[in-house]
């Protein structure tokens, strides 16, 4: 007979050497785990992080029992008892029906990955409230903190639209959490008629909560996760907000934002986007950059820091809050 039941913390190590066979990575965010047992013997596996489902899989020897659908309904169960009502999964597109025959919709997919969801009237929901016909520009940015070098980049960009959309990112993976993103960068532009600033939503994907476990290696998840997020960008967004250019900063050092912004021009012109690279900007010769604030605000080089930054981003960082943060993240 097989049983199924909840993972203890002291018996993850187990689940891990399970998946491993299956060249599946047991994800770190993971908060709530489930087994099928023949006896002491794991034969199927699934997981939840937040809303998201992942981690699954099956010994060959016991697949077509039915131990996949039930392992998913005891996940739907247990995210149902603890309120959590909308959920996605991002698994190979080869899954797709197994997560449709549970009521899931494909959001988006490519070569490498899906994207489902449970609620997609949700989406179609946020898209009506935003829809704007006018033709605009957007920017999508986490600002970990925002510094003086996103806003040279909006204020170049709002010299090539007349409507400039602004899109957060929303996760607090991030340093500063996205709460504390959010109101600097509506705080900043404030007075800006010509920029909306838009809350974080689930389908702005962050590549610190894409999913990884399905993929060993580095390329194919950068190359999953850029895919993913510029279709879902291109096919909603831009289509609601009659978005017809993408701006973003150039990068030749980091590895993720090229590679996210190489795919973006290979991708957003099938909407009809024009992706508009800008020249980052620099101080005493010296480009800007979130990263070396947040090192110098690590070092408690506090007026260094704050060189790099503006008044919206310093005023907070001296708060209350933006102390606690900087002395329990940094």
């Amino acid at each position: 007979m097989i049983d199924y039941r909840q993972v203890m913390k002291f018996e993850k190590k187990n689940v891990e050497k399970f998946l491993e066979d299956f060249d599946i990575n047991y994800e770190r965010d993971v908060d709530y785990t489930l087994v099928a047992l023949d006896g002491d013997k794991i034969i199927g596996t699934g997981s939840c992080a937040g809303r998201v489902l992942k981690c699954f899989a099956i010994d060959p020897a016991y697949q077509g029992m039915g131990i996949t659908n039930s392992i998913i309904t005891k996940l739907l169960d247990h995210q149902y008892e603890i309120g959590n009502n909308h959920l996605f999964i991002f698994t190979k597109p080869k899954n797709i029906k197994i997560f449709t025959d549970f009521g899931f919709s494909l959001v988006e997919d490519t070569e490498d990955v899906a994207l489902l969801d449970n609620k997609i009237e949700e989406l179609h929901k946020l898209l009506k409230n935003i829809e704007d016909q006018r033709e605009s520009g957007a920017i999508v940015i986490n600002a970990n903190p925002m510094t003086k070098g996103h806003l040279y980049l909006i204020n170049e960009a709002r010299k090539q639209t007349d409507l400039l959309h602004i899109f957060m990112v929303e996760e607090d993976g991030s340093t500063f959490p996205y709460g504390f993103r959010y109101k600097v960068v509506k705080e900043e532009l404030e007075e800006y008629e010509d920029v909306i600033v838009h809350p974080g939503n689930d389908y702005i994907i962050s590549k610190n909560t894409f999913p990884t476990y399905f993929y060993k290696d580095e390329k194919t998840i950068l190359k999953a996760y850029s895919e993913l997020d510029t279709k879902i960008f291109g096919r909603y967004f831009a289509k609601a907000l009659n978005i017809k250019k993408r701006f973003v900063g150039s990068e030749d050092r980091d590895v993720v934002t090229k590679n996210y912004n190489e795919t973006m021009e290979r991708i957003l012109p099938e909407y009809g986007l024009e992706v508009v690279e800008i020249p980052r900007t620099s101080l005493d010769n010296e480009i800007i950059s979130a990263s070396k604030v947040r090192a110098l605000l690590k070092e408690r080089k506090f007026e260094e820091a704050y060189r790099f930054l503006p008044e919206a981003t310093i005023k907070v960082l001296k708060s209350e809050e933006g102390q606690r943060i900087i002395n329990d993240r940094l």
